[in-house]
Parts: C-alpha cells; sequence; structure tokens
C-alpha cells in the first residue's frame, strides 16, 4: 500500500520512537554525532529500525535527522549519505512498513536572527530529498523545528525534488517555538504550503501537548501526528534520564486519540517497549481519526502572528500608503535603495489599525528585484503583522518571497498574456495566498457578466496548475461611479457570486469608487457598509479614516462579528453625534485651484474654463473622474 492511500484511511498510524536512545545502547557516544556513528555502524542502525517494527511500528525514520550539508563532515556527499541511509531503513522495512526521511534543523539560523540565506537552506534540503527519494522513502518527514522559514524550506524542498508525501513537525516551548511561532501559525503556514501531515515533537512531554493541539485543532485540515518524549528529562548521577514507562506514556497519548490525531508516536526517551505499549493501547479501541476538511477563507501569517480572512470574520483594512506613486520623497529614497520613508510610512499605517501592508516599490530608476526583497526584510524585522507584496515583476515578487517567513499576500495575478502561467506556481510553491484580478485583454471588463467570465477562465488556468482554491482572493475591480454609474452595483453582484457559487474570499480597493467626487471619505465609508452586507472579507484603504473606522465598527457590530457588540459598546460609550455637513460646505477635500473646485462641485456657472468669471452658457465638458481614459483603478 502507499502512503498517501494509508493518509486517506481511516487506521490509526504508529510512528517509531527515539533514535538516540537506541544507538547509545549500541555504543554511540555522548557528544558523538549520530550520522557519522550510522556511516561507520551501518548494521546498528538496521538493527534499531528492526526492534522498533517488531514492536508494531508502522513507521520507521532514517537517521538522517543532521544529514544536511550544515551538519555533516566536510568531504562527506549529503545525497549519497542521505541516499545510504534511507536504503538501510528500506531494507530493514521491506512490506512491512513505510520509512519517513528525517529533515532536522540545519542549526543557522535565518535574518532577522542571523545571516543564513533562505536560498542556501533550500538547497541543502533539496539534497537531502534528493538522496531519500532515492533510497526509497515513503514520505519526508521534517522533525523538531523551531523557526517557521526553515520549516517552510522542508516543504519546499520536497515538493521541487519528489512527489512524496510530507509531514513537517514543530517543537514548542511554553506555547511558542524558540522564534516566537505560535502552534496556530505553524498551522496555517503549513497548511497554505500543502503539507500532508502537520505534527509535534521532542521538548516535553504528553501533558504538555494537550494545549498546543487545542489552540490547533479549530483550524486543523490535516492529519495529525503526535511524538512527544517520554516525559521531561531529570539528570541523574550525570546523566539524563526520562522517567515515564511504556504504560504510561501509552496511556497520556490515549487523549490525543479522543482528539482526533491520526499518528502517534515518541521522540526523546522513548523505546522499542513504548512503541508496543502505543500500538497495543490503540489497537484495544475502535479509535478512528477525525476527517479533515478544507477550512474556508484565506490565512496569511508572519513568523508569529496570523491573520485568517472570510465569511466568519470581519473585513479586513490593508494599508496602501507605501507605493511611490504621486510621493516625491519616497520615490527618492528607494531609487537610491534608501527605506528610511517607507519604514515611517508602515509605523504610521499599523498604528492608524492596518493589519496588512501592501509593500509596493514600483517606480522608474528602481531597482524592484532588489529594493522589494530588502524592504520586506526590514519590515518583518520591525512588525510582525503580514504583507502584500505588490509588483508587477515577477522576480522581484520571488526574491521578496524568499525574505519572508511566513504565508505573505501576493498582489496580484491578472488574466493578462501568460501571468497565471509565470507567477501561479511561485504563490503555490511558496504557499502564499494571492489576489486573482479580472482583467484580460489589456481592458477594463464592461459587466458583471464580463467580469465574472474572466474571474472563471482564470480559475481554471489556477486549476490546471494545481494552485488551491484557498490560495485566491478576488480583487472585485472597482471602478468609478463618476463615471461608471453602475460600478457599486456590479462590485457587489460580483461579491455576491464569488461567495455563493465558488466559495472565494474578496477584496476592493475601496477608494476606486469615489475618484473625482467630493466628500470621497462619507461615499468610501457608506459603500464599505454595502459591500460587507454583501460579503467583503478584505479592502484596500487608509487606515488615519475616521468614518472609514465607525463603518468598521459597525459593520462588526451588525454583521455578528463583534459578539454582543462589546468591542463597539466598550470604543463608543462616550460617543456623540456630530453635526451633518451642510450643501457646499468645505468637507475636507482640497482643490488644487478654483477651476478644479468649480468642476467638482459642479459649479458650471461660477468658473469657464478659459477667463475664470461667470460664464452661464458653457460646461467644462469633463469627465467626473478628471480624465476620459482613467478607469478609476
Amino acid at each position: 500500500m502507499q502512503f498517501t492511500k494509508f493518509l486517506s484511511n481511516n487506521e490509526i498510524g504508529i510512528f517509531d520512537g527515539g533514535m538516540g536512545t537506541l544507538l547509545q545502547s549500541k555504543g554511540l557516544k555522548a557528544g558523538y554525532s549520530p550520522e557519522k556513528f550510522g556511516q561507520e555502524n551501518p548494521e546498528a542502525i538496521r538493527e534499531v529500525h528492526s526492534l522498533y517494527l517488531q514492536a508494531g511500528a508502522g513507521v520507521i525514520t532514517t537517521n538522517t535527522f543532521g544529514g544536511s550539508t550544515f551538519k555533516l563532515d566536510p568531504g562527506v556527499d549529503a545525497e549519497k549519505f542521505n541516499e545510504k541511509m534511507a536504503g538501510i531503513a528500506r531494507q530493514a522495512a521491506g512490506d512491512h512498513g513505510f520509512v519517513a526521511g528525517s529533515i532536522g534543523p540545519t542549526g543557522k539560523m535565518l535574518p532577522p536572527l542571523g545571516d543564513m540565506t533562505f536560498d542556501k537552506v533550500l538547497e541543502a534540503y533539496r539534497q537531502q530529498v534528493r538522496g531519500l527519494a532515492r533510497g526509497g522513502a515513503d514520505l519526508i518527514l521534517g522533525e523538531t523545528h523551531l523557526d517557521l522559514a526553515e520549516a517552510r524550506a522542508v516543504v519546499m524542498a520536497a515538493r521541487f525534488e519528489s512527489s512524496l508525501p510530507v509531514a513537517i513537525s514543530m517543537t514548542f516551548e511554553k506555547g511558542t517555538s524558540l522564534t516566537g511561532t505560535s502552534p496556530e501559525v505553524f498551522v496555517d503556514t503549513m497548511q497554505n504550503l500543502g503539507a500532508d501531515i502537520i505534527a509535534i515533537n521532542c521538548s516535553c512531554g504528553p501533558e504538555e501537548f494537550v494545549p498546543l493541539v487545542q489552540a490547533m485543532q479549530p483550524r486543523l485540515c490535516t492529519p495529525l501526528l503526535i511524538q512527544p518524549n517520554a516525559g521531561i528529562p531529570v539528570l541523574e548521577d550525570g546523566e539524563t534520564v526520562f522517567k515515564v514507562g511504556p504504560e504510561e506514556f501509552a496511556d497520556k497519548l490515549r487523549v490525543f486519540l479522543d482528539m482526533g490525531a491520526k499518528f502517534l508516536g515518541g521522540c526523546c526517551g522513548t523505546t522499542p517497549e513504548h512503541i508496543k505499549a502505543l500500538k497495543n493501547m490503540a489497537a484495544s479501541a475502535s479509535y478512528k481519526p477525525n476527517t479533515p476538511t478544507e477550512q474556508p477563507g484565506i490565512v496569511l501569517t508572519s513568523r508569529s502572528r496570523t491573520l485568517p480572512f472570510g465569511h466568519q470574520f470581519a473585513p479586513v483594512l490593508i494599508g496602501e500608503k507605501i507605493n511611490p506613486t504621486g510621493k516625491e520623497d519616497l520615490a527618492a529614497q528607494l531609487q537610491g535603495f534608501q527605506l528610511t520613508r517607507a519604514l515611517e510610512i508602515a509605523e504610521e499605517q499599523f498604528t492608524s489599525g492596518a493589519r496588512i501592508m501592501d509593500v509596493n516599490v514600483g517606480a522608474p530608476m528602481v531597482e524592484e528585484e532588489k529594493v522589494l526583497p530588502a524592504l520586506c526584510r526590514e519590515l518583518v524585522s520591525r512588525f510582525d503583522s503580514p504583507l502584500a507584496i505588490d509588483s508587477s515583476n515577477v522576480q522581484a515578487i520571488h526574491n521578496a518571497l524568499l525574505e519572508y517567513p511566513g504565508s505573505a499576500l501576493v498582489n496580484s495575478i491578472s488574466g493578462e498574456k501568460d501571468k497565471m502561467e509565470r507567477l501561479g506556481p511561485i504563490c503555490r510553491d511558496f504557499g502564499a495566498p494571492f489576489i486573482l484580478l479580472p482583467l484580460s485583454g489589456g481592458r477594463m471588463p464592461k459587466s458583471t457578466a464580463e467580469r465574472l467570465q474572466i474571474i472563471e477562465d482564470l480559475l481554471e488556468r489556477a486549476d490546471r496548475l494545481n494552485i488551491p482554491r484557498r490560495l485566491i482572493i478576488v480583487d472585485v475591480l472597482i471602478m468609478t461611479v463618476s463615471s461608471h454609474p453602475m460600478a457599486a452595483m456590479d462590485c457587489l453582484e460580483t461579491i455576491r457570486h464569488c461567495r455563493e457559487k465558488w466559495g472565494l474570499a474578496t477584496l476592493a480597493g475601496l477608494s476606486n469608487i469615489s475618484f473625482g467626487l467630493p466628500a470621497r471619505e462619507l461615499i468610501n465609508a457608506h459603500f464599505f457598509s454595502m459591500c460587507a452586507g454583501a460579503g467583503l472579507n478584505a479592502f484596500i484603504g487608509d487606515p488615519r479614516s475616521t468614518r472609514m473606522k465607525e463603518a468598521m465598527d459597525a459593520c462588526s457590530a451588525l454583521l455578528g462579528h463583534d459578539s454582543q457588540a462589546q468591542e463597539f459598546t466598550m470604543r463608543y460609550a462616550g460617543w456623540e453625534s456630530g453635526e451633518m455637513h451642510a450643501p457646499g460646505e468645505q468637507d475636507g477635500q482640497e482643490f488644487e485651484s478654483p477651476i478644479q473646485e468649480a468642476v467638482i462641485r459642479g459649479k458650471k456657472r461660477q468658473y469657464s474654463p478659459t477667463s475664470g468669471k461667470g460664464n452661464p452658457g458653457r460646461a467644462t465638458g469633463l469627465p467626473a473622474c478628471g480624465r476620459r481614459d482613467d478607469p478609476g483603478h
């Protein structure tokens, strides 16, 4: 039976226990590399595998935890070493068990905690995967990972070099990994990458795993593997001792079967006796793992924060101000590879309430392939909120994703020639959700039907590239209502259709609707409320807008996202109704000239385009958006 079939059946799977624990009984000295010991004593490795198989393990793990170029002795060929160790396990297992190819941490730190680059870590893991696959592994198992970015590299390496299923395990202490990742962030990031098994191992005993699994459960859509130590180790007579015996260990893991775990095994301190007791316990009752279901909505993550958005969540505000268009000071700094102003803008936007930051450095004479990843690296080191990486340059997006530890949002993929085929696989491989933009043929869609047809065509192209729908959020493509009278209605229909027919999340560049109109903030806020009611999930806007904040808070209360309106009540307990602007009063909009004010406010008699004096017989002839060819997007 192939391991992929085992993944989807109703059987409980048993992994093996600690490798080092048994190797010590075979002569491994403290501080000596298990990998080097395995090269010198291949028969000892084979014996350990056989002992676990005899105890009832259905999956044995290769002696390759430290098998990367970063940890092997100089001169050792990493691919050949991994192939050899996988071959020993394959020979031991025969047709009676599966082989998991182990990949552990490199021992190096990625930015901002260290100076190792992601591409070098990825290449080291690709070497391991190639060797493990050739040696006969049935799946790749990344285990005991401490950093989210490195765990991400394991999954990507496995996908690039093989078709084997991928299990990925992280170790936690006091609720987070060494670099600050919570169980929720870990699950969300790995599921975006398409991992086949999510796992926790090492660091502590079974009891400490319970709250970690409880935190994972609400978002877990992937089979779960649990591999705790045989209790918390203690030092006795100068030796490390694990106090939890086989029967107690098995009994303590029973709770995880109640919680729906598919796989159980052991880590440090566990022996074949522990695995035998675990096998007997699992066989003594009719446990069946939970059947994973696809979680709706989009999930973005940073190294330490997760942000789900979908139909059960309030709409998410994406800050829009890191964009050099119309900002001479920002453009000038980016041209000189200076990031100070961009970081200041990010601080302002996050402080004002943005939950995601759209990052765009596109301007003449800006080297996007270098500046965009550099800015993303700085933002990741300073802020823990997710980023939206915004560029028309595919290589710049790829380079930026190399610097990002979690699941960033990519802005965007349109129907223009080859855009889906070039950028879609990158988003898939990096586990990066992306904005699907319904533009095709270099022109704006004229109707809702045309817009929906472009979306459907793009979804079919994404399906052919094996891009999961969980990575797709649709931009409903707002145009200005002053020049397109049905713009608002088209967007509302698109939002409803995406939600009801395709189950897709939607996003909008909200301020486009009011371009060329007075009281833009007023229009934007009211249109947001309409969109939220139709099911909009995220929008790009200015978090400093007071009216927008009020609209967001009111919609959260009215749509059930704010339980019993508790947050609304807390924020607005002392609120008093303000005076409305009377027609013609200053509404906060600034004008460059009296002529512009006359045009925008529709004061046809106030100024003539030529003399600036009253001229009742002439109108300006300009469209409300100010330019005949401006689509307002």
